[in-house]
């Protein structure tokens, strides 16, 4: 072996492995461990957002589709109302308000509103706008705004739209527009004839095709016969208000009647038809002294009704909220319009009905909303009297279990009967309305 040879075969036999080798490692060196995989942790469940819990506690509750129950608390979980009893444990967590010597009532629904929110409201509402404030300062807690149904949720989106309008404006002002309706239903009527005899000629085996589907308006009148909506019918008169109980019970569709100052003279036959109306109390049309008959408008309109059994709703005259006083007759004192109904022998329950219950089944909304049920939304109003007294103001009003309206912390109001300064029981006076002859009633010394 030559001395070069002598010197490769040394470097060889003493030089390093490396760590990129021959293909076939030598068989005295072992091989390095591969480490095991490490397990992949497993996927955390997505962080939940507490439960919300919201409760008045020692509060009359009105709650107007069962009994008043005085000393009762409310209890909600996450906007709902979850509990309503004497005995309710109200977790530590819970946003409470003390409401003794209060009263509890579910809050008010605006059958119509301009101004409030936005339409379409989940786009255009100012949540922090002043009409919305007003309001709620009157005990407002839902309106039916266009074709959407929406809640005032002060400072927040979260549960604003609540739904849909379930009605359908049907024109009915002049001659021409009350034949076009008949035939319009009619030819529903009729296409709903032929697709049924079409199925009939398939079931004996004929090769027959159903008929071109509505389009159109036809395709809205179709709507209103398979009750999927309810006509909005604006109507004055008896007779208007007759002829339309009849195509209601001719064709089998829902009405709601806006306007019905003369209701009250075919009470009986819009109860028979099912037929729904919107009363405005302080609306007044003249009786016709050219008819014999008796005409106008009466004070009695919602008694007359109710005690037919007519499902009403009360509005005020304006839909919007103005800035002319707290003597108004727009939204701001709806509440007002429903006493007046109480003055026309409307018993005060139903009239408290008529501004909650009422509205929300005329809209059909009265699964979540209306009354103070378990189930239920949590919107209520706390006032510390009757809230159909002219004299009483909201001194809470609660929309989705969060307060949205306090009258201690909204410069609006808070001067007028401050808590701090007044009682919870503080009695009322009665200022009106008093008899001939009788003598004005003396006032507290604080407000003389």
């Amino acid at each position: 072996m030559s001395r070069i040879e002598l010197a490769l075969a040394l470097l060889l036999a003493t030089a390093p492995a490396f760590a990129d080798g021959p293909d076939t490692p030598d068989a005295a060196t072992p091989e390095p461990e591969t480490p095991a995989p490490e397990e992949e942790p497993e996927e955390q469940e997505e962080a939940k957002d507490p439960d919300r819990w919201f409760a008045v506690t020692g509060g009359t509750v009105h709650t107007v589709s069962g009994p008043v129950l005085p000393g009762v608390t409310v209890l909600a979980k996450n906007g709902r109302i979850v509990e309503l009893g004497a005995d309710v444990t109200v977790p530590q967590s819970a946003k409470v308000i003390d409401a003794a010597g209060m009263h509890v009532y579910p809050g008010l629904v605006a059958f119509d509103s301009t101004g409030l929110v936005g339409t379409p409201p989940e786009d255009s509402t100012d949540v922090f706008g002043l009409n919305l404030t007003l309001g709620l300062s009157a005990g407002i807690t839902t309106v039916r705004a266009g074709g959407a149904i929406a809640k005032l949720t002060y400072g927040t989106l979260d549960g604003h739209l609540l739904g849909k309008s379930p009605l359908t404006n049907v024109d009915y002002s002049t001659p021409n527009n009350r034949r076009a309706l008949r035939g319009y239903l009619e030819a529903v009527r009729e296409h709903g004839r032929q697709v049924r005899a079409a199925q009939l000629a398939r079931a004996r085996g004929e090769d027959v095709k159903d008929p071109p589907g509505l389009k159109g308006k036809l395709a809205g009148y179709a709507k209103l016969l398979r009750r999927e909506s309810k006509a909005l019918v604006s109507a004055t008169t008896s007779r208007a208000l007759t002829e339309i109980a009849e195509l209601a019970l001719t064709y089998g569709f829902q009405v709601v009647v806006t306007g019905g100052e003369e209701a009250w003279l075919v009470a009986p036959v819009l109860g028979r038809a099912g037929v729904q109306v919107v009363v405005v109390p302080r609306a007044r049309r003249w009786r016709d002294r050219w008819r014999e008959a008796a005409s106008g408008w009466s004070i009695e309109n919602a008694a007359r009704l109710h005690a037919h059994g007519v499902q009403i709703a009360v509005m005020s005259q304006a839909s919007g909220i103005g800035m002319g006083g707290l003597a108004g007759r727009d939204l701001l004192t709806l509440p007002l319009e429903a006493a007046f109904t109480v003055r026309g022998g409307l018993d005060p329950e139903a009239a408290l009905a008529a501004v909650t219950l009422g509205p929300a089944r005329v809209l059909g909304v009265d699964d979540q909303i209306g009354s103070l049920d378990v189930g239920k939304d949590c919107d209520l109003v706390i006032a510390r009297g009757d809230l159909l007294h002219y004299e009483t103001l909201a001194e809470y009003t609660v929309v989705n279990g969060r307060v949205a309206y306090d009258k201690e912390q909204d410069s609006l109001l808070r001067h007028v009967r401050p808590r701090d300064l007044e009682g919870v029981n503080r009695e009322i006076p009665q200022l009106w309305p008093r008899g001939a002859g009788e003598p004005e009633p003396e006032l507290p010394q604080e407000e003389r």
